[in-house]
């Protein structure tokens, strides 16, 4: 066998171990954009219940869901950086996000709901 060959298919071989040895497949990042807007979907529609409601346990499940999003969107554009194309589409909704918390906390102060602040993901 030639030299070559010999090392075309020792690249092979390590290809399919490195393979092999993954310990788990990275989901796909638009799969992981949709699970992340989902999410904020949710918060969306528990502070539509609390505007209906006015139930504090409402409140903290949108500001929860929303937080959780925050943080997700800013560790997924941790991950891609800025040369990749969704990069300012996502940043566009963790910055909504964090303004929609900033309006979660003024409901909060002003019907007297106690909420932890939500910081992480926000730069302000």
């Amino acid at each position: 066998m030639s030299r070559t060959a010999l090392l075309a298919m020792l690249g092979l071989a390590l290809a399919l171990l490195s393979a092999s040895c993954a310990s788990a497949p990275e989901v796909p990042l638009r799969q992981e954009v949709a699970v992340v807007d989902r999410q904020r979907d949710w918060a969306l529609v528990y502070y539509q219940s609390w505007l209906r409601h006015r139930d504090p346990d409402y409140l903290r499940l949108s500001r929860d869901n929303m937080a959780g999003a925050v943080v997700r969107y800013f560790r997924l554009q941790v991950k891609i950086g800025h040369s990749y194309p969704d990069f300012y589409a996502i940043d566009r909704r963790r910055v909504d996000g964090c303004q929609f918390l900033r309006e979660i906390a003024l409901d909060a102060e002003a019907y007297r709901v106690k909420i932890d602040p939500a910081r992480e993901g926000c730069l302000r």
